[in-house]
């Protein structure tokens, strides 16, 4: 790889290193506009009930105060299809936005919101799914017949013949209970609606252009009226896509006062306000030869989707497609149903909304290996899916290195000394996953664009609307473009954050930044280094396309004694008669109609140790391999798989949200269990390299596919320590004790 390329394969620290290391990288936070008041939400204290007054009156007389809103000043303005921007008559969760203030300071703000006094009339809320579902149940929104928010049916293949040719059938239901991103970067926002038409929007967010969209449609504005600053962001995780109430709040607060307002969240708000992982009720049902061949693969899945369902369809989407692409099987039949509850509105956890799915997949298929007596690392290598196969649902693998993964995972953990042979409490576990680099069909478009442009000293500036949320996308970006161009990714400095400058992207979810944008940055490289390549070849008395490009120089294939200097091209360029000033563009959009050409594969082995006294859960080792295509930066790939690793631990064994009548009972970050340093294991990287044929020098996804494996690697891991199957996630040390026990019962039983 050194002789082929020059800069892709490089271990690249990240671009922005130095400003994040010295703290002036900036945020949304950081930004302060000249008159900018500070806003305050007022929110309901009960989960469901009728508003039989507001009295903002005394809020108003308060010194300071600058803008008080209710229901009637947002003139009808909706977040979502069930959800109105301030409640009217009903409220319908714990947190729900009755009214907002804007003062001078944050103080006077917080006193105004104080001031503000709701009068309720409580009514019956329904506060689990069962609840929600139960004959005669209230209907939460009166345009629905139930409280069903949304379904899909998904089959492939003949499911009742491939159950009935099957040697063996196992059926398990899994509980998920509810989860918190946990950012770095609380939510907030500064919104300027002080002139008329024109907006102007600082945001953490994966996406500048949704939100550009959703701000120009809920306000009746064009987008070109709403403008965009999406500065650093200090992590997405899937919770940063839409435009959420304390956008369009701000934006109705700052029309009125005719001044910036700014609306941060408290710590305590970040929990209601985050859209982050619900309860869930998965049922997995398969049919096995045996041999250990899968046949095919039932699902019934049940979420709760809080209060409002604003995109949560995505999950149902994403779950459905994914279950046909690890293995060959003969058929799969999903279906899977979103929930109205009174909880807070939901939506998922770091993972593409998989990581549920696949922690009870995963102890699906554990169960059935230790029925049928086989190794669960021989059940996954049999089945999975390989180049070149197409899956039941007509998705085709151009490259895949599922089973290599598998393979060297499995020699690097040294799994067939370890399984079955570790002391007592000690457990090994392994798991798969698949993610898809794209997300055609997800959005009107998939579309992402970018430009370069290259200055006398041969510097290039390279524009994209794709954001970086910490995980160094910008710094994969150079490193494609200097690839293309031949020179170092030092010198490129990459402008991004601001729908005014930067072309179209539709953002970082999906996976698609390596894959998507990468290719409309190569695009947009070679159109650049086909205007330098005509001018250096006239130069050198050569054909363009025997250049080679590498080193900062450019020089003839055939004979490299001829050569040039990058920079005096360019300079020769914007100098001669002519006065070219270089400046490529490109784009690039999926061809396919599926949701991505390319997916990346993955598998984790986890060592565990549980104390059966207490029923705590070490985790020891994670041996992580990922098939990437090709690691443009492998020292951000290793990064990738070292924080999908923490966030997954985080996930299956500490994180959730103790709920109690629809309030969330740990609301912060000192209640809220995160796994701590000194708890991350110690990890073995293995990056394979698959050479995909339609990614930017055959570049995937690594950006979710990692925690898609981790879940069930360490959920099989704790089971295998124990000895037996846990059915609740996360695996909290009271639940393990809850399996021990029931472990006991049923060998008294027998």
């Amino acid at each position: 790889m050194a002789e082929k390329y020059n800069v892709v394969g490089r271990r690249q620290t990240k671009l922005d290193a130095p400003l994040k290391a010295t703290g002036r990288s900036q945020f949304t936070e950081d930004v302060a506009l000249p008159g900018m008041l500070h806003g305050k939400i007022v929110r309901s204290t009960i989960p469901r009930g009728r508003i039989v007054n507001i009295d903002t009156s005394r809020a108003e007389r308060l010194p300071g105060v600058k803008a008080v809103v209710t229901h009637k000043d947002s003139g009808g303005i909706m977040v979502g299809p069930d959800q109105q921007l301030l409640c009217d008559e009903l409220v319908y969760y714990i947190g729900d936005e009755v009214a907002a203030v804007a003062a001078t300071d944050d103080d006077t703000a917080s006193e105004a919101a104080e001031l503000i006094k709701v009068e309720y009339e409580p009514l019956p809320a329904l506060l689990t799914m069962e609840e929600a579902m139960a004959p005669g149940a209230p209907v939460l929104h009166q345009y629905y017949d139930d409280n069903y928010a949304d379904e899909k049916l998904v089959h492939y293949g003949d499911a009742d013949k491939a159950f009935a040719e099957s040697d063996y059938i196992r059926s398990d239901e899994f509980d998920v209970y509810p989860s918190h991103n946990c950012f770095a970067e609380l939510h907030g926002t500064i919104v300027d609606y002080s002139l008329p038409g024109k907006l102007a929007i600082w945001t953490p967010s994966q996406t500048a252009i949704l939100i550009q969209k959703g701000m120009a449609k809920s306000l009746g504005l064009s987008e070109s009226q709403v403008r965009v600053f999406n500065l650093n962001t200090g992590g997405a995780f899937s919770g940063r896509g839409t435009v959420r109430p304390h956008h369009l709040i701000a934006s109705v607060l700052s029309r009125k006062a005719s001044r910036p307002v700014r609306i941060c969240m408290t710590a305590e708000e970040e929990f209601i306000v985050c859209r982050s992982a619900g309860r869930n009720k998965l049922t997995f049902k398969s049919g096995i030869l045996k041999d250990g061949t899968l046949k095919v693969i039932e699902a019934d899945h049940l979420y709760d989707c809080g209060a409002y369902v604003e995109t949560q369809f995505i999950q149902l989407i994403i779950v459905a497609s994914t279950l046909q692409m690890l293995y060959k099987i003969a058929a799969m039949r999903y279906k899977g149903k979103l929930v109205y509850t009174n909880n807070v509105p939901y939506f998922f956890h770091h993972g593409g909304g998989l990581v549920p799915s696949q922690f009870a997949l995963g102890q699906h298929l554990y169960a059935i290996a230790q029925d049928i007596g086989m190794d669960p690392l021989d059940l996954h290598y049999k089945n999975a899916v390989e180049k070149g196969h197409t899956t039941i649902g007509d998705t085709h693998f151009a490259s895949c290195g599922l089973k290599e993964c598998i393979d060297k995972a499995a020699r690097k953990s040294g799994w067939k000394k370890k399984h079955g042979k570790l002391p007592p409490y000690r457990g090994i576990g392994i798991g798969c996953g698949v993610m898809s680099s794209g997300g055609k069909g997800l959005f009107q478009h998939d579309t992402s664009a970018a430009f370069l442009k290259i200055a006398e000293d041969g510097k290039i500036c390279l524009f994209t609307g794709l954001p970086d949320m910490g995980q160094g996308s910008h710094t994969t970006m150079a490193m494609i473009a200097a690839e293309t161009l031949g020179v170092s990714a030092d010198d490129i400095t990459v402008v991004s954050g601001d729908t005014d400058v930067a072309p179209f992207d539709v953002g970082a979810f999906s996976q698609r930044g390596t894959f998507t944008t990468g290719n409309a940055v190569k695009n947009a490289s070679l159109d650049a280094k086909q205007q330098i390549a005509k001018n250096a070849a006239e130069k050198l008395g050569v054909k363009p396309a025997s250049l080679i490009f590498r080193d900062r120089k450019i020089y003839s294939k055939a004979d490299p004694e001829k050569t040039l200097s990058f920079e005096d091209v360019v300079f020769d360029s914007l100098n001669s008669s002519e006065g070219r000033f270089i400046m490529g563009r490109g784009f690039y959009n999926s061809p396919t109609s599926k949701p991505a050409l390319a997916y990346s594969f993955g598998a984790q082995i986890a060592e565990v140790e549980v104390d059966p006294e207490t029923g705590m859960v070490r985790l020891v080792r994670m041996t992580v391999a990922h098939d990437v295509g090709r690691a443009i930066n492998p020292l951000a790939v290793e990064g990738q798989m070292d924080g999908q690793a923490f966030s997954g631990m985080g996930q299956t064994l500490f994180e959730e949200c103790i709920m109690e009548q629809g309030q969330i009972l740990n609301q912060s970050r000192i209640d809220y269990r995160l796994p701590r340093t000194f708890e991350v294991p110690n990890m073995e990287h293995i990056i394979v390299e698959t050479n995909d044929p339609y990614g930017p020098f055959g570049a995937k996804e690594v950006g979710e596919g990692p925690i898609a494996c981790n879940p069930h690697a360490i959920a099989g891991a704790v089971s295998n320590a124990i000895g037996y199957t846990l059915k609740a996630f996360p695996l909290t040390p009271e639940r393990v004790l809850e399996a021990m026990r029931k472990r006991d019962k049923e060998k008294q039983r027998v």
